[in-house]
């Protein structure tokens, strides 16, 4: 076990399997959890000196042991040594599934892992089902002893959390197309940006990494929709929108996206056959798209958020047309659907933030009305509650969070941005904007 992968950690997450039919999946795990900022520890066949000895002392620091439960794994020595001192040692124990799925384990292992949840990767993408195993390990109490102190996943989360610049990025919209600017909260300045190789309408975009991606929309002039993806890398000197990215698993226009633990997730929105359930994710390190669980409603014009590793899907238009106060959360451990409370009002074309563990649902059409109201979802007592109204009305505005504040953008007869203090219950208007701008992608960059 090539010792950890960095320099011997104190604590680190144990990786115990079976080389010969398990070593695949065993390294790919190893690899995403490394990439998740984690210290993980696994054999890769180059133990030298007293292997005992070492294997000992990995799970001796180890803080939990992923055990990679497979027919070779039962009757390995090795194996059978790791997973005894794992359980004399009272480590704490996840399981993973690699055996046929006819397959029963021997009443040993049996007694091991009894009462524990196992994570079957021989089922559903392997993208659903790590998150679904990171989620329990991020769970686990003392897990960030494990953590390292700098990784690439690590830099990306920083870059994912809401305000960490004073620049806003607003990309098209409904009479602008392909332009895209970016605002300075700080100066109230607007400057250009590069435009967009195709002009979309409709389409949803996200920030991974400094990268922008924008996907999906109809075509101008018809409603043609497009699974198509480009790229903005803000990294660059001088970047350029990039076209050479995989297509979306669906066609889709008036859809919603978002970032949740690295992968981009895109749900709803409406095609040639009317409004849509079905989602897809996105890993952007693997260049792969994959189908998760539909959503319970259709929805189009909605949004989606993520928080505390789950999507929160809220509003839109049903199918029959008529605005919603549905809303719904996706867990990737169960990989369903489930229903929370409904908004306190209906909601087609709203926009929603997270900001200190609630989820804002922003204005908005309820079928008669644009609307100027907003109301809050409490994440910890699932409730809403009403706050201060906006200045104005907005139907297909954006909002992103800067510096703990919620700024809005856009949408039909809006000529203001303006920005919300939490602490004061107040919105203020900052400037105006630079045109009209309806359904627009906004991201803080």
């Amino acid at each position: 076990m090539s010792s950890p992968s960095t320099s011997s950690p104190s604590k680190h997450i144990m990786i115990s399997y079976n080389w010969s039919d398990s070593k695949e999946l065993a390294h790919k795990i190893h690899d995403r959890l490394s990439d998740a900022g984690y210290q993980v520890w696994i054999n890769k066949g180059q133990m030298k000196g007293n292997i005992y000895e070492k294997m000992g002392q990995a799970v001796e620091n180890a803080h939990v042991v992923l055990m990679f439960l497979s027919p070779n794994y039962e009757t390995s020595e090795n194996c059978i040594r790791e997973s005894s001192l794992t359980t004399d040692l009272a480590k704490r124990i996840v399981p993973i599934r690699v055996l046929p799925d006819e397959y029963q384990l021997s009443t040993r292992l049996r007694l091991l892992t009894q009462d524990l949840t196992y994570y079957n990767f021989n089922n559903g993408s392997f993208d659903d089902n790590f998150n679904q195993l990171l989620h329990e390990i991020e769970s686990i109490p003392g897990i960030e002893i494990t953590r390292k102190v700098e990784t690439k996943l690590h830099k990306m989360k920083i870059s994912e959390a809401p305000g960490q610049s004073d620049e806003i990025l607003m990309i098209g919209g409904l009479d602008c197309k392909q332009s895209g600017v970016k605002f300075n909260t700080k100066t109230k300045q607007w400057s250009d940006m590069p435009d967009t190789n195709i002009a979309r309408e409709r389409p949803s975009a996200v920030n991974y990494n400094q990268q922008i991606l924008l996907m999906g929309g109809h075509e101008c002039g018809s409603f043609n929709a497009l699974n198509s993806a480009e790229m903005l890398d803000l990294n660059d000197e001088n970047p350029k929108w990039d076209s050479n990215l995989p297509s979306m698993g669906e066609k889709r226009y008036g859809f919603a996206s978002t970032l949740l633990d690295g992968l981009v997730y895109c749900a709803g929105g409406e095609d040639a056959t009317g409004h849509l359930s079905s989602c897809d994710s996105y890993n952007p390190e693997e260049r792969k798209w994959s189908s998760i669980t539909n959503m319970n409603e259709t929805r189009s014009s909605f949004t989606l958020v993520s928080a505390r590793g789950l999507l929160y899907a809220l509003g839109g238009w049903d199918d029959n047309n008529n605005a919603t106060t549905k809303a719904e959360c996706y867990d990737p451990r169960k990989g369903k659907w489930e229903y929370i409370p409904p908004m306190k009002t209906c909601r087609s074309g709203l926009t929603a933030v997270v900001l200190n563990n609630e989820i804002y649902a922003i204005g908005g059409d309820d079928g008669s009305n644009h609307l100027s109201s907003v109301e809050k979802y409490d994440l910890d007592t699932k409730t809403w509650i009403d706050v201060s109204c906006m200045n104005e009305e907005r139907w297909d505005g954006s909002a992103c969070v800067v510096d703990g504040f919620i700024w809005v953008f856009g949408g039909e007869y809006a000529e203001t941005v303006e920005f919300y203090d939490p602490a004061t219950n107040k919105w203020q208007v900052s400037t105006n904007m630079d045109l009209e701008r309806v359904c627009p992608c906004v991201l803080s960059i």
